[in-house]
């Protein structure tokens, strides 16, 4: 049974409420968000990704509140009221939330499975970095945007290297959807503030690391993408930052 109108509202404000976005940015994104989740489609996909639980000391991490209430929340919403079924929809949570477990669900559940017109929608709650671009001759931006994975951590691996996902593979991820009925929601933040709480709330974003040299295997997945979509990596760097393909909600 669907939710009535005013359930459907009250969970979607809670929702909103949880990633940070106004009732102004809703409205104005609205229509075409609403429209891209509710059209009849032959299927609607969902990955889900929500981390309160890094390693800690080791990262110098304080653990997230709400991320796992997040994703709970969305599931609820796309099954309830967007038709969704359970089986369609893949959560990762704390330590299956790895940077491999991600992109492989990505690949797997999203691009293998979709068909052109079909709804997917990618949903990730935990913390966010800019990590030091290496120097390029093709991007004047001096750093990169990327999601912190529970194994990620935006420190570096034991070999001096950066695991995170970032943001350029995530565009790549999203370019290789076969379908462009696609909806991406980001609830993370780029920017450290030099603090990790204020107040009552947690940021969500990490100190940049001192290194700019990223994980092989990140850089190799990267490789396989490029190859697959036909593109070089100097067109990769030349795109514009937090510009994604489909719908995109930001944590304000």
């Amino acid at each position: 049974m669907g939710l009535q109108r005013r359930e459907f509202l009250q969970r979607a404000s809670l929702l909103l409420a949880a990633l940070g976005i106004s009732e102004t940015q809703w409205w104005m994104g609205s229509e075409r968000y609403y429209q891209a989740l509710a059209q009849p489609t032959r299927r609607k996909l969902a990955l889900l990704v929500g981390i309160n639980q890094y390693p800690g000391s080791s990262s110098g991490f304080e653990p997230l509140r709400g991320c796992i209430t997040d994703i709970e929340l969305q599931r609820e919403l796309l099954t309830c009221r967007f038709g969704f079924t359970d089986s369609d929809i893949i959560t990762l949570s704390n330590e299956k939330a790895t940077r491999e477990n991600i992109e492989n669900a990505f690949i797997t559940h999203l691009i293998e499975q979709a068909k052109p017109g079909d709804v997917v929608v990618f949903h990730f709650s935990g913390y966010g970095s800019s990590i030091p671009r290496s120097n390029s001759t093709t991007n004047s931006s001096t750093s990169q945007n990327a999601l912190v994975p529970v194994d990620g951590t935006s420190s570096t691996t034991e070999d001096g290297e950066i695991n995170d996902l970032l943001e350029d593979t995530l565009w790549l991820l999203l370019r290789s959807l076969p379908t462009d009925q696609v909806i991406t929601v980001l609830d993370t933040s780029y920017a450290y503030p030099g603090f990790s709480q204020q107040g009552a709330f947690h940021i969500r974003s990490s100190a940049s690391p001192n290194t700019s040299k990223i994980s092989q295997a990140e850089q190799d997945f990267q490789d396989q993408l490029l190859s697959q979509l036909n593109l070089s990596r100097e067109q990769l760097e030349k795109r514009r930052p937090n510009q994604f393909p489909g719908i995109v909600l930001f944590r304000s």
